[in-house]
């Protein structure tokens, strides 16, 4: 028995590449805004066992998805201070009860710790959503089974287009700090649409599928001009694009992206020119410390994710013709903030002369896998060998098929 599933395992692994051809020429003719389309194209073809394990893993997570329900803010325990069930709503994570009023209001600020509270809310529905979609695309794109393309089309219907179960284009109630601002958002809270930063290569593979719809298309788009219009002229929104930190740096990115996605090329420009100089020669010092990082309790992760943002970015402008770091002080300052996180791996949290007071090791693995997106962008730093010394990502992980 073990012998013809060995068998039937090889034969299936034959028709990757007639897949690959099929996929990949549609996939052409579609715009591609982040997603490393020539990566994902090796890793579909290619027979090692790297890539053979995770795209296995993925498939099995997808068929798993297959039967579950799709996401939507309805599954908040709580309804956003508007009363409005499409509301995102969200706590902010770091904020908790006052012990020295009768209330608990005004929430005070714990940084660094995750106050449970926070829990299946907005946030929670939002990362599960983004887990269902992503990986149902991937598995379409990686398979051409259509049964995954149709059930990321119900996903997308149900967080976008449905009457019934769509999300408002707006994070007014986002990371609230229960107690401050009447309870309305906080500008920090625009954090959580990273979550859809996805969604413009997931719209780009979908729609060659025999599920997608034009209008339908047409409908995410719009509800996207319409979440723009609100981060661009909201007070939170104003707020966030003045942030120093990670924070900025997400925000700067998102606008970048949503801007090319609904076809405001003006605003897309703006953000793509103003880039380097307002989010990464302030932020970057020429020794590699990020300052506004390492002021936190957890400031190894935070200036890992710091530079996951900017890599993001890196990857937006070559889908679209540009090379952020073309330019030497911005190519400097980037290699040098990995290089000053590096001589930390795998060693003991009591080596980081800052503090980290949670999730070493996860932040860690956070650092190997910006180096191993960095060694396409800086080949002679060696990146690629201190990735292959220091991952521990399991076989199957999500991240080589991106």
């Amino acid at each position: 028995m073990k012998r013809y599933w060995l068998l039937f395992f090889f034969l299936s692994l034959l028709s990757l590449p007639a897949a690959a051809q099929w996929s990949n020429s549609k996939l052409s003719k579609c715009q591609i805004y982040m997603w490393d389309t020539c990566r994902m194209r090796i890793a579909k073809e290619s027979q090692e066992t790297i890539y053979m394990n995770a795209r296995q893993a993925l498939l099995r997570e997808a068929d798993k998805l297959l039967n579950e329900s799709p996401a939507t803010v309805l599954d908040q325990e709580r309804v956003a201070p508007s009363k409005n069930k499409h509301d995102y709503f969200s706590m902010a994570r770091y904020w908790w009860r006052n012990p020295d009023t009768p209330d608990g209001l005004p929430y005070i600020r714990r940084d660094g710790e995750v106050n449970l509270e926070t829990k299946n809310l907005g946030r929670t529905q939002l990362s599960r959503f983004e887990k269902q979609i992503t990986i149902l695309t991937l598995a379409y794109y990686y398979s051409g089974k259509e049964a995954y393309a149709e059930q990321a089309w119900t996903v997308l219907r149900t967080w976008f287009i449905n009457k019934k179960t769509y999300m408002s284009p707006h994070m007014q109630y986002s990371q609230v700090r229960m107690g401050h601002n009447n309870n309305q958002g906080s500008n920090s809270g625009l954090l959580d649409g990273y979550s859809f930063l996805c969604i413009p290569d997931v719209l780009s593979i979908l729609s060659v599928s025999p599920s997608a719809k034009p209008k339908e298309v047409e409908a995410i788009r719009q509800w996207f001009a319409q979440y723009l219009d609100w981060m661009s002229s909201s007070e939170q929104g104003k707020a966030e694009a003045r942030a120093e930190n990670n924070h900025g740096t997400a925000y700067h990115i998102q606008v970048a992206m949503y801007a090319s996605f609904v076809g405001n090329d003006t605003l897309r420009q703006q953000y793509i020119r103003s880039f380097a100089g307002k989010r990464i020669l302030p932020q970057f010092e020429s020794d590699g410390r990020q300052p506004k990082e390492l002021v936190r309790t957890r400031a190894f992760g935070y200036s890992c994710y710091n530079l996951k943002h900017i890599f993001d970015f890196a990857d937006i402008c070559e889908r679209q013709g540009g090379h952020l770091f073309d330019d030497a002080q911005v190519r400097e300052r980037i290699i040098a903030a990995i290089d000053y996180l590096t001589p930390y791996l795998g060693r003991p949290v009591t080596a980081w002369p800052y503090q980290q007071i949670a999730d070493w090791e996860k932040e860690q693995q956070n650092l190997c896998w910006i180096l191993y997106r960095a060694d396409a962008y800086f080949p002679e730093k060696g990146y690629k060998d201190l990735f292959q010394k220091y991952n521990k990502a399991k076989p199957s992980d999500r991240n080589y098929l991106l």
